[in-house]
């Protein structure tokens, strides 16, 4: 963590979030870069850009652990009702990254990384007398701290992680094209063989490979299925697949090469730097009739992309099979996505390299406890003095 800050990489990412303008949250105001569509056939609405178009926004963020909502598993943000509720094929089963303040954070990444947390918090607050007519009301950021009225997480889902058609994205990310340090490429594996093959012999190894592992190089493709059960922590009540899949969404690691889904575990370890390309979407869920069930107003992000920026220094986490399901969530079918300006393409991360004693950067010094603790919902000016003037934040009384 301590080579992200003195090597620059931190203000670096921060000057590329600020530059890229109406393309990341942290620069963008709700009701003036973008406002709220409510859909017709629903209680639903979405969040569109003065184009008219679905906003598609940056933001970077550090995974934080389990206890504070992360859940990269096999069954991932499930919960079934009771034990004789298994994930079918009809079950829309996403991971969760709880996001925070990059670790060690210079000032200037950590003012960027608030000003993500108070452009998402603007959204509920100007809903504040609608949602107050519901029940439930989960938000899409919440307290570090237990008992803190300080919001600075933010909760990322990904999209569905199984599915019996093709669900994800068919072509490449914007974020492909993102410029990191060249590092020797490990050589693909190639199947070679030893004896001749009918057509029939060839298909029945290939059928073997799918349900195999590990896969080869050229299996890993956006929009591939796996096996679930190359996961280590799949199989048991808690799952009922008749035909879905495991998906290959747009996951991608310092090398810009796609992450199959069976080394989420470790490439999104806590601890991890992430660029995110989220959608905002707020949810009304109505009381099914099940005992003890409410309606629901649900504001969340849905990551469409995601890009690993630095890996983590926390050691992995050991995987086993969930024992029993206890209660129940859903979630939601995705909404078509537009295209992404360049800014977000082109971000670029600078090589890990500590600067020479002799030469100090005061932006570099990392964030004190005291400048942490700020009141929800108000703004410092110190937390927005890196911002463009357009979406600049200013203190309320």
């Amino acid at each position: 963590y301590a080579e992200r800050n003195e090597s620059g990489a931190y203000d670096a990412i921060a000057d590329q979030i600020l530059s890229m303008g109406d393309d990341a949250l942290a620069n963008i105001d709700y009701t003036k870069q973008y406002t709220r569509h409510v859909e017709d056939w629903s209680k639903n609405h979405r969040f569109m850009d003065r184009a008219g178009n679905e906003l598609r926004t940056a933001i970077v963020g550090e995974i934080l652990g389990p206890a504070m909502g992360t859940l990269v598993r096999a069954h991932g943000n499930y919960f079934a009702r009771d034990g004789d509720d298994p994930i079918d094929d009809k079950s829309k089963i996403k991971d969760t990254l709880a996001l925070g303040p990059p670790t060690q954070a210079t000032t200037k990444l950590y003012n960027t990384f608030l000003n993500q947390v108070i452009g998402a918090s603007q959204v509920v607050a100007s809903n504040a007398n609608e949602d107050a007519r519901h029940p439930i009301v989960k938000n899409w950021s919440k307290p570090g701290i237990e008992g803190s009225n300080t919001h600075n997480v933010l909760m990322v889902s990904m999209l569905p992680k199984y599915g019996v058609s093709l669900y994800c994205p068919t072509k490449c990310s914007p974020l492909t094209s993102f410029r990191f340090p060249s590092r020797p490429a490990c050589p693909r594996l190639r199947l070679r063989p030893n004896v001749d093959s009918t057509k029939s012999t060839t298909l029945s190894l290939l059928l073997q490979l799918r349900s195999s592992w590990p896969f080869v190089a050229d299996d890993v493709k956006l929009g591939a299925f796996y096996e679930p059960s190359v996961l280590p922590d799949y199989g048991g009540a808690y799952f009922n697949h008749q035909k879905a899949k495991l998906v290959q969404l747009d996951v991608r690691d310092v090398k810009n090469e796609l992450i199959p889904p069976w080394k989420f575990y470790d490439a999104l370890r806590p601890g991890t730097l992430v660029l995110c390309l989220v959608s905002l979407h707020c949810f009304t869920m109505s009381d099914d009739g099940t005992k003890g069930a409410k309606e629901r107003k649900i504001y969340q992000m849905n990551a469409h992309s995601i890009r690993v920026l630095s890996e983590s220094d926390e050691p992995v986490e050991e995987r086993t099979r969930p024992v029993a399901p206890n209660s129940t969530d859903r979630s939601f079918a995705a909404i078509p996505k537009r295209a992404v300006t360049s800014s977000f393409a082109n971000f670029a991360i600078p090589t890990l390299t500590p600067e020479l004693p002799d030469s100090p950067s005061s932006s570099g010094s990392a964030v004190s406890q005291d400048e942490m603790l700020i009141d929800d919902g108000l703004v410092d000016e110190k937390f927005v003095e890196d911002k463009p003037k357009k979406s600049k934040r200013t203190k309320k009384d």
